[in-house]
């Protein structure tokens, strides 16, 4: 079980309690059908997510969400969910990535039409379109265009890897309004899934992570109303960065989770096993593996917390430092569930490489980790970057 150094209030005590018994009696038992299905988002566990409040738990109160909407909860709720399953446990919180961008550049209009129907037990589904297929770690790079006519925008481009896609009814989609400009000409828009001109490609077949399901997005002259871009022109790009400050350290909680399941299970496993004569566990190369386990799990879980505080105190902490951060939880977090879902592999032996046990799962699973929202390289390149 995961702990904090921080003490909770009762309603922390209350929602982690209530993810807690969903992860293990719902999610956890379930993990390994959505895996196998591959291209199928497990649409009625979104649901019974939904009425337990659990999709919902970041929304701010004043829009029905729980309230939850320090980052420092979203962390621990995020873990206790993906010790369950990386993949549905993201699933279930998707909803948190798409309200971020909104929160962050919405008018109070569009907080109230694209907020409130993510609230209550039967909520829309949501997607953040930002990635391409020649522009991935280099967002500013993107080249779907959104130009403007008669009472609004027409977007045309191509949008890849998008979670969601399809299965979504609302899209926060990133396109340039000037070509010129890099990540100044960038700005964002809401689109219903029903919008003229936006169609959807094949399922994307994974590696791992498969609850949540990805498409590509065509948009051949899809049209946009004034109403419907988030903030002035130009200001896309600072919704994004400000979106993957939060959702960086989010992740590296999820990864979390993911590495304290893969050493759990490990453990119970190394206690059990015996060879020539003895319990694995007391064989020294496996012990010291599963000591690095733990030792890297808690120091990565600290720095993903701190990280958490820090965007929660706001204007007080400086933005290179939460940027910095941020960057430093995802990439130590990622990186330790990378190396715990080897090593629990590795302790399970021949039975770990077999899909008798889910720790074969959870490696490919925890491996999306490194990549999305800025690879590794790109962790280490805004660390080297905002260096205090």
């Amino acid at each position: 079980m995961s702990y904090t150094p921080w003490p909770l209030s009762d309603e922390q005590h209350d929602i982690l309690d209530l993810v807690r018994g969903f992860a293990h009696d719902t999610i956890r038992p379930v993990g390994r059908r959505v895996d196998e299905a591959d291209t199928e988002s497990p649409v009625d566990i979104f649901a019974a997510a939904a009425r337990l409040g659990i999709t919902d738990f970041m929304i701010p109160e004043e829009f029905g969400g729980g309230g939850f909407t320090d980052v420092f909860t979203q962390c621990l709720v995020q873990e206790q969910l993906c010790f369950g399953d990386p993949g549905i446990g993201n699933f279930v919180c998707s909803n948190g990535f798409f309200a971020d961008p909104i929160l962050a550049l919405g008018t109070p209009e569009q907080k109230e039409e694209w907020l409130r129907p993510l609230t209550g037990a039967d909520p829309k589904i949501t997607a953040l379109a930002t990635t391409e297929p020649g522009s991935g770690s280099d967002s500013a790079s993107i080249i779907t265009r959104a130009d403007a006519v008669d009472g609004g925008y027409v977007l045309n481009g191509q949008k890849a890897w998008i979670s969601n896609a399809g299965l979504a009814d609302f899209y926060v989609v990133f396109a340039k309004t000037d070509s010129s400009r890099r990540s100044r000409g960038i700005s964002a828009f809401l689109l219903p899934r029903e919008t003229g001109g936006m169609e959807f490609g094949a399922p994307m077949k994974k590696m791992g992570q498969r609850a949540i399901v990805c498409r590509e997005i065509f948009f051949s002259d899809a049209f946009v109303p004034t109403s419907g871009r988030l903030g002035e022109e130009g200001q896309g790009f600072y919704g994004l960065m400000r979106t993957f400050d939060i959702s960086r350290v989010v992740l590296g909680a999820a990864a979390l989770g993911t590495a304290r399941a893969a050493f759990e299970y490990a453990l119970d496993y190394a206690r059990e096993r015996t060879q020539f004569g003895t319990k694995i566990i007391d064989h020294q190369a496996v012990a010291f593996r599963l000591a690095d386990m733990s030792s890297r799990i808690d120091a990565a879980w600290l720095q993903v917390l701190n990280a958490a505080r820090m965007l929660d105190a706001g204007d007080v902490v400086d933005r290179q430092r939460m940027t910095a951060a941020a960057a430093m939880a995802k990439l130590n977090a990622s990186e330790t569930a990378m190396f715990c879902t080897w090593a629990a592999v590795q302790t399970l032996g021949g039975w770990g490489y077999s899909r008798e046990h889910p720790v074969e799962q959870w490696m490919r699973d925890a491996k999306l980790e490194e990549i999305e929202e800025g690879t590794s390289d790109i962790m280490r390149l805004l660390i080297s970057r905002n260096l205090g």
